[in-house]
């Protein structure tokens, strides 16, 4: 084949394949071309819509943030919820046993009361009451005779006393009636004298007048300019005192008012800089506030999860643990347990004779709650299982110690401890104690009475197992009976007959150490809980614990003779070993562990419970750890808040202590210019009035020498008449006071007459009083005398009654005894119920508070989590919307560049001439890749091989753009739709 013809094939197959896509593409392409016509139209629109689609996803987006925060805080606090939940159903369920055991209490008391309160109605029903009472109503009518004869004879004795007061007043108003009679007397002459005495001088002083008058006026004037004269100068002396006082006031002030200036500028200069230092450090500790509350945050954040894992594990744990005999702590107890002897916790008090009282009543009351709310639970099996306490085996021992070993880890992991391993090595020690306790106690209670402890048994047990003398890590022991009977035995009996009775001894053994309020002591509790003086925590890391090996001693020797009686002791001994084997420990001991075998742990509990029991431990320590935490973080913020509170109150205070300042510091500069103005003017007026001093003083002396030069000339006249005015003026004072001397003579005569007859009337009246209660008082003794009579008789005959009734009579006293016991009993079982009950409804009111708010914020994080769901919806719709108007712009784009090239291309082909020759076997060959497409249809067929080369060309290259256009428009079309 010839180049030229393959190449027209290669066009002419181009060309068909374009002409046949063609007819699919006419109706999409039409399609398209419209609807990018359209987007054309919109394009406003869509972006429009494009922003308000980005709009809603921001404004949805951050409240699908606060949403999620609002989660988190909900299911932080849910958890806390949670955690309070627990621990206050913890409290209810105690609270609800103490009130059990208080109605139980209760009940009893008014059963035994109810009891005695018919023994003591039988018995008073016995006893005849008529002499008794007879003598009740003769001392009742004896008793009122004497007070009315008591009562009589005081009213006599008031009234003769009455009357002898009243006379004796009579006598000495009689006396003064007389003494004023005679007062008035003297008085009446004094007055006739004044008067007479008083005419006289009116007399001369009227003869005198006749010469003074001519010269009065003269007189009167040249005293008058006198006086002015002496007034003038004396007032320009005074104001001259005055205003020199004034100015050295002025001066004074004006020098204080300098000193303020300057003391006030010093100050203020000194608070602004205070201010300044203030402000600073309180800056600075704001700025580490944040950074503590940062850390406080992320505490929050662990402590949360950590309380979420506790719980969980506690949650694992108590389902593991259903079925076993339990021990139960509540938090009350726990927390004061570490606060007393946990000498790492962060609340801890250091135990000192000052505050053991306060120990004792906090753990004492605690404890013993924690007794009555723990009980053991007796189990069948175990009775059928029969056991000598002489010939305990090695499998009796394991139970018991699995048994013991369980309790106390019960005990430990609630109050935050690792639990305690029970191993071969840690049972072969404990029973080698017993072993020794009992060679070295074979008839005694194993030194109860005397050294409590066997050192000397157990130092031999730990040498023979590896560890050296005195390095033990604590005894707690139990004694007690297992047998009691008399000396010849027939009535002996054995009180640990099975291994159910020993479980219990243990049990009691284990709480006896743990709530002993009775003797007030809890160092044994402390060896339980490896606390205090026997803490194993970590040498190096006190939020570890050094490996802990417990075992149980469980000892008894041969029923022997004792106090009188036969007994056969027992004890109970927890034996601990803690290995502290660290380089660096001065309480380090090693520990030869081809002795002491740990290798082969011997299970206390199904290997889960055990498992969850240390997990629950480690999340429990992790707890304590992180609230240590928070509490120490809490302390500091409030310390700083505190302090920052206290630097803003001085940031206030200095503020105003600044305004303050400036205000008085300009006052004080405003008013010393005015004291200044003052001075200026006042010193002034002093210079006035010193130069008018002169003048004065010879105005002055002139009026004095004219006013003596007159009185000498008629010195004669002015002394008479001066003279008569003075004994004028005595005379009437004289005569004045002697007439008010009379009228008030005569008006205390006046007075005491009438006193006189008053108490002559007084008299009267109790003279009669006093017969009257006279006569009432005789016969008041006559009676009181019969009355007497009476009660002897009834005495008698109540004597007699009692004589020969003293039997029921001690009984009747004896059951009011009893009866007021009783009611006591009653009392007091009816306030410890009442308060048991009120602490039970406070503690389950709590409990379903909390229960409410647990199913409250149930209901919120279900809101919450709904919520986010609808806005992330509502986000991915408006996210597709976005990416459906990016696909439209970018089609209707391609759409565009489409029309445009197929308007070139339409142009093209216009210039196309088509053949009429018939197609050539090739061209009809490559015609038909399409079959759909007639061969015949002229309106698209190809062009002719003669046809110019370079048309043919153009035709082909056009043909192949068509097709590769058609193709591409399917696609996008079955694309579009998939969306």
């Amino acid at each position: 084949m010839k180049n030229k013809d393959k190449l027209l094939y290669v066009s002419a197959a181009v060309l068909a394949a374009g002409s046949v896509a063609g007819v699919k593409t006419t109706n999409v392409k039409a399609a398209e071309v419209k609807q990018a016509d359209v987007n054309a139209n919109s394009k406003l629109d869509l972006n429009k819509a494009d922003k308000i689609a980005q709009t809603q996803i921001k404004q949805d987006t951050t409240s699908v943030q606060k949403t999620q925060d609002q989660l988190k805080q909900d299911q932080t606090a849910k958890t806390q919820a949670e955690s309070a939940k627990t621990e206050a159903q913890n409290t209810l369920l105690a609270k609800e046993n103490i009130v059990s055991n208080a109605q139980t209490k209760l009940n009893q008391a008014k059963q035994e009361l109810t009891q005695t309160q018919a023994q003591n109605k039988d018995l008073h029903a016995q006893y005849d009451t008529t002499t008794e009472n007879a003598v009740d109503m003769a001392q009742e009518a004896e008793k009122k005779l004497d007070q009315k004869v008591n009562d009589l004879s005081g009213q006599v004795q008031n009234a003769q006393n009455k009357q002898t007061d009243l006379l004796g007043q009579r006598t000495n108003v009689e006396g003064e009636i007389k003494t004023n009679t005679e007062t008035l007397t003297n008085v009446n002459e004094q007055l006739n004298k004044a008067r007479a005495e008083q005419t006289e001088a009116q007399n001369h002083f009227d003869a005198v007048q006749k010469d003074y008058v001519p010269i009065q006026n003269e007189y009167n004037a040249k005293k008058s300019a006198a006086d002015k004269a002496a007034q003038d100068l004396k007032q320009n002396e005074t104001d001259l005192a005055q205003s020199q006082k004034q100015l050295a006031d002025l001066q004074t002030k004006n020098n204080d008012l300098a000193k303020t200036v300057n003391n006030t500028q010093g100050q203020l200069d000194n608070a602004n800089k205070d201010l300044a230092n203030t402000k600073t450090d309180m800056n600075q500790s704001q700025a580490k506030l944040n950074d503590v509350q940062k850390q406080n945050s992320d505490v929050n954040g662990k402590l949360t999860s950590a309380i979420t894992k506790r719980d969980q594990a506690k949650s694992t744990l108590d389902s593991q643990s259903e079925n076993q005999t339990k021990i139960v702590i509540t938090p009350e107890f726990n927390k004061a347990f570490h606060k007393w002897m946990d000498i790492h916790d962060l609340n801890h008090v250091t135990l000192t004779s000052e505050n053991k009282a306060e120990m004792v009543k906090e753990l004492g009351d605690l404890s013993k709650q924690e007794a009555e709310m723990n009980h053991f639970e007796s189990n069948a099996k175990d009775k059928e299982h029969k056991i000598d306490m002489m010939h305990l085996t090695y499998e009796d021992r394991l139970e018991a110690n699995k048994f013991g070993i369980n309790l106390v880890n019960q005990i430990r992991t609630q109050m935050g401890k690792k639990p305690v391993k029970l191993t071969v090595g840690s049972l072969k020690y404990a029973n080698d104690v017993a072993k020794y306790y009992e060679a070295d106690y074979p008839t005694s209670n194993f030194g109860i009475d005397s050294v409590n402890h066997d050192t000397k048994a157990i130092d031999k047990a730990l040498v023979e197992n590896g560890v050296k003398p005195g390095m033990g890590g604590g005894e707690a022991s139990s004694y007690g009976t297992y047998y009691d009977s008399d000396l010849d035995g027939r009535f002996g009996s054995f009180s640990i007959k099975n291994m159910d009775d020993l479980k219990h001894e243990i049990y009691n053994a284990v709480t006896g150490w743990m709530f002993n309020y009775e003797q007030e002591e809890w160092l044994h509790a402390s060896i339980v809980t490896s606390m205090n003086m026997w803490d194993n925590t970590n040498y190096k890391n006190h939020n570890e614990e050094d490996p802990t090996y417990f075992g149980f001693a469980i000892m008894a020797n041969a029923p022997h003779e004792e106090n009188g009686a036969m007994a056969g002791d027992f004890s109970i001994g927890l034996e601990t070993i803690v290995d502290n084997t660290i380089p660096g420990n001065p309480l380090s001991h090693p520990i030869d562990y081809n002795k002491f075998n740990v290798k082969d742990v011997i299970s206390t509990d199904n290997s889960d419970s055990s498992q969850a029991g240390q997990v629950y431990a480690s999340a429990q320590n992790e707890v304590n750890t992180l609230q240590g935490q928070k509490t120490d973080l809490d302390n500091q913020i409030k310390s700083l808040n505190d302090h920052i509170t206290q630097s803003q109150t001085r940031v206030n205070d200095l503020t105003k202590t600044i305004t303050d300042l400036s205000a008085k510091l300009a006052n004080a500069k405003t008013e010393q210019g005015t004291v200044q103005g003052q001075i200026g003017q006042v010193s002034k007026h002093v210079d006035e009035l010193k130069a008018a001093q002169p003048a004065l003083i010879q105005a002055n002396d002139n009026t004095v020498n004219a006013l003596a030069d007159y009185e000498q000339t008629h010195a004669t006249v002015l002394n008479d008449y001066n003279n008569a005015k003075s004994q004028l003026e005595q005379a009437n004072n004289k005569l004045q006071s002697a007439t008010k001397a009379n009228d008030e003579a005569e008006k205390v005569l006046n007075q005491n007459k009438a006193k006189l007859a008053h108490i002559n009337q007084e008299l009267d009246a109790v003279k009669a009083q006093l017969a009257d209660l006279t006569t009432k008082l005789s016969d008041a003794k006559s009676s009181q005398t019969s009355a007497k009579a009476n009660l002897e008789k009834a005495q008698a005959d109540y004597d007699n009654y009692v004589n020969t009734h003293k039997d029921l009579i001690d009984s009747i006293a004896k059951s009011d005894k009893e009866l007021a016991d009783k009611e006591e009993a009653v009392r007091v079982a009816q306030a410890d119920y009442d308060k048991a009950s009120q602490e039970y409804k406070a503690a389950k009111k709590e409990a379903d508070k909390l229960a409410n708010k647990v199913k409250d914020l149930d209901q919120s994080i279900a809101k919450s989590q709904e919520t986010i769901k609808l806005l992330n919806n509502r986000i991915a719709s408006n996210t597709q919307i976005i990416e459906n108007n990016k696909q439209v712009h970018a089609q209707a784009a391609k759409l565009a560049a489409r029309k445009a090239f197929d308007a070139q291309i339409n142009k093209a082909l216009d210039n196309v001439v088509y053949g009429t020759k018939t197609i050539s076997q090739h061209t009809a060959k490559a015609a038909t890749v399409k079959p759909a497409v007639s061969t015949k249809n002229t309106k698209h067929a190809l062009p002719q091989t003669g046809a110019n080369d370079k048309l043919s060309l153009f035709a082909a290259l056009a043909g192949l753009s068509l097709s590769s256009i058609g193709l591409g428009s399917l696609v996008l079309d079955k694309k579009r739709r998939r969306n």
